[in-house]
């Protein structure tokens, strides 16, 4: 894999994978949201499967010692449906240490309905202190565990659902969601396997079942169900997108772009998808049309977020394509330079500055380069640019000075010295460049570093003897 092809693979596995201790794609917008889906939620078949949860199961879970408990609860029904917070002031008056552990659970469920996730689960786990082995409770208490994020404790309630024998696709499927947000893709694999059994048409399992894929690296599996999905709803973008992410990692970019293009051409590409396009057409080392989907990019963006486009711009003048990078870094600071803060501001004017050194317009960038080192004597990347430029100039002690400086700066130690080696070798100063370039590899050992090293004391002892 040449250099561009890990630089970016290295930037889309950390804006695009794993993510999955609470997601696979946390925070981007673009791909599958990470959370179970409202539609989940509010689906008829989850709402009427919960609303059933207020019945009674008298073979395996509690019943009314109380007659009068019994008779308020047969009372209750008309009450919840019509006003849920009638009810609950109702059973909250009634409830007490030695009430029945139906109360509390029916408490907890109409405060979960009400969207009071805290006061359910505190209810829910009175239930379970009075009756153990409450099925319903165990489940619901699972469900808005999840609801809550509380994947581990969820796990506990879901499992327990299962082995007290009345499992559904549901818990199956919550049970796998859990697995995945606690990184046991193993155990969410099964569990997704026997939720998409029993409900074969949820959707969440399936994508869920995905996840599962990327997270263990099976990403052909994942492609092949994604197709799958596509064929259905050739009208979801999240799953074009997310189909396209995984070509990516398979270094597939020709298909990635296909997708990427299908979504472009009809008008719903995202910012993060054309920035990933660009992407993709710079891996198939097509700049000019990167250039172009990065452009467009930035354009549907405004003034939002600089970070994508700043990296975007820095691959292109990492591989030396300066036109293209002068065109993008003009369009970044036309769109972005009112809202740049002073490290995105001298981020940009570096990279303008490798641009203007290449294009031959070197004392110009050296002014900027020395202006960024004056307001930050500590940044490294500005220290080196400037000692390569007086290096190429012939001013040998101004470079060594910008080196030598640099060296100070932590994390630019190992490209200080070997600048400064190399400086030192061609003043045949062998024996302090091979110091330096020891120095350098003891922190940082480059492969490319220990042959220049191995090279320089071949002629140093050639020299000597």
């Amino acid at each position: 894999m040449n250099v561009t092809k890990q630089w970016i693979l290295a930037g889309l596995l950390v804006t695009t994978c794993l993510t999955v201790s609470r997601s696979l794609f946390a925070g981007d917008v673009s791909l599958i949201d990470p959370e179970l889906s409202e539609s989940f939620w509010n689906s008829p078949t989850f709402q009427k499967r919960f609303l059933a949860s207020y019945g009674i199961n008298s073979s395996i879970e509690p019943q009314f010692e109380n007659p009068e408990e019994q008779i308020l609860f047969s009372q209750l029904g008309s009450v919840i449906r019509d006003d849920p917070k009638k009810a609950i002031q109702q059973l909250s008056s009634r409830i007490s240490s030695t009430s029945s552990a139906l109360l509390d659970h029916t408490l907890g469920s109409l405060y979960f309905q009400e969207g009071n996730h805290a006061e359910a689960i505190k209810h829910y786990e009175a239930a379970l202190s009075k009756f153990p082995d409450f099925l319903r409770a165990h489940k619901n208490l699972g469900i808005v565990l999840v609801r809550e994020g509380q994947y581990t404790e969820a796990i506990e309630h879901l499992t327990k659902t299962i082995n007290l024998g009345r499992a559904d696709g549901t818990v199956y499927g919550l049970l796998g969601y859990c697995y995945l947000n606690t990184e046991k893709y193993a155990s969410a694999v099964i569990a997704y396997q026997n939720a998409m059994l029993l409900d074969a048409d949820n959707q969440d399992w399936q994508l869920g079942m995905i996840k599962c894929k990327i997270a263990n690296g099976d990403l052909k599996d994942a492609v092949r169900l994604l197709d799958g999905i596509l064929e259905e709803q050739p009208q979801n973008v999240s799953l074009w997108g997310l189909q396209a992410n995984v070509y990516l990692q398979m270094e597939e970019a020709d298909k990635a772009i296909v997708n990427f293009e299908i979504l472009r051409k009809s008008g719903q590409a995202t910012l993060h998808h054309l920035m990933l396009l660009g992407d993709a057409y710079m891996m198939g080392d097509s700049k000019d049309l990167a250039l172009e989907a990065y452009l467009e990019a930035i354009e549907k963006d405004g003034a939002g977020d600089i970070h994508r486009s700043l990296r975007a711009a820095d691959v292109m003048v990492s591989r030396s394509d300066w036109d293209e990078s002068s065109k993008l870094l003009t369009k970044i600071r036309a769109v972005y330079e009112a809202t740049m803060t002073e490290e995105e501001t001298f981020k940009l004017l570096k990279m303008e500055s490798k641009v203007a050194i290449a294009n031959g317009d070197g004392e110009q960038a050296l002014k900027v380069l020395e202006q960024i080192i004056e307001k930050n004597p500590l940044d490294g990347e500005a220290l080196l640019m400037a000692g390569d430029f007086y290096a190429q100039s012939g001013e040998r002690e101004r470079a060594v000075f910008k080196y030598e400086m640099a060296a100070r700066v932590s994390g630019f130690e190992a490209d200080a010295w070997l600048k400064h080696a190399q400086i030192l070798v061609r003043s045949l100063q062998y024996s302090k460049a091979i110091d330096l370039l020891d120095k350098a590899q003891k922190i940082q050992p480059r492969d490319n570093v220990q042959r220049y090293l191995e090279s320089v004391q071949k002629v140093a002892n050639e020299g000597s003897s």
